[in-house]
């Protein structure tokens, strides 16, 4: 019988562990909800956030500050990048969707294969060792990891909620999540607002990937192995919510660390295709909660809130 000083362990570990996928979904679900696009070029991103990173704090032995700031920088010039001279002239194309879809894939291969041939096909991390000191917190077992990383996602999600509630970008994005063609009409500059939310989502992915890169082993693949946990968790928490998208992510964490009392570890990495396969097959709609009620004749709350009833 499992005593309760293991299953508190079990928590706290896959709490912590987990922060780094909850910020991928929450990237991953942000764009998605803003620019309506399925990203799997976020894999790109993590790919060239980790290997700056690594670059700069593992190779050239650089103080970790250094490969974080290298993380953010890489991440946010492949998201400026991507938008501008990739899905801004798709948009202006009329690209369908599928081949927008295609285009992403490819890009997450290419920087993927790119790595291999600059960097090897090894195993690397942020810093040269792995090993985190660990402290006896009421017979858990709490790394000196644990708690930057909790509190740095926190922190980001935080953050995220009054970009999004409190300023006037963060309700430029809801207003185009919801109606691009009429939060343009009263004023909304699109093309800003998808490059806002780019440059945000690439941002919290490059965070994301150096709190990753400096507990786990890192190849040129596994971003994208990384991105289909966070679609998974982007599918069940509903698409377009971003909060649903978190909290999935931590449950699904939670189970997957919790399936080591039942199933061999080799096992783990089976378990990211059931949760994939699972929201696909029975959740492709997400767990749908309330929406909010919207002011008359389908006028978005926030455009009303930016511009007034006429736009004005």
């Amino acid at each position: 019988m499992l005593s309760p000083i293991i299953l508190l362990q079990i928590v706290w570990t896959s709490l912590a562990t987990s922060s780094c996928f909850v910020l991928f979904a929450v990237a991953f679900a942000l764009v998605l909800k803003v620019n309506r696009v399925f990203n799997f070029a976020q894999a790109a991103t993590m790919t060239v956030a980790f290997y700056a990173a690594f670059a700069v704090s593992g190779r050239a032995e650089l103080p970790g500050w250094a490969g974080f700031l290298a993380a953010i920088a890489a991440s946010l010039l492949m998201s400026l990048l991507l938008e501008v001279f990739g899905f801004r002239v798709l948009r202006r194309r009329r690209a369908s969707s599928m081949f927008v879809f295609i285009f992403t894939l490819v890009v997450a291969e290419f920087v993927a294969y790119l790595a291999m041939l600059v960097f090897g096909t090894w195993p690397a991390t942020v810093f040269p060792s792995l090993f985190w000191p660990v402290s006896i917190v009421g017979g858990i077992a709490v790394s000196e990891w644990d708690i930057p990383a909790l509190g740095a996602t926190l922190t980001t999600l935080a953050v995220l909620f009054g970009v999004l509630r409190l300023t006037r970008t963060g309700q430029s994005m809801v207003a185009v999540a919801d109606n691009p063609d009429l939060a343009e009409f009263y004023g909304i500059a699109k093309e800003r607002t998808y490059l806002a939310a780019m440059l945000i989502a690439g941002a919290i992915t490059g965070l994301a990937m150096f709190l990753y890169g400096t507990r786990s082993q890192v190849q040129p693949t596994s971003a994208i192995e990384l991105l289909l946990f966070a679609i998974a968790a982007t599918i069940i928490g509903g698409i377009g919510n971003l909060w649903g998208a978190a909290l999935t992510a931590a449950i699904l964490g939670l189970c997957q660390n919790a399936s080591v009392l039942f199933l061999p570890s080799e096992w783990q990495g089976f378990l990211l295709y059931a949760f994939l396969f699972l929201a696909i097959v029975f959740f492709p709609q997400g767990i749908r909660l309330p929406q909010r009620r919207r002011l008359a004749r389908g006028i978005p709350a926030a455009v009303v809130g930016l511009h007034g009833p006429m736009g004005e």
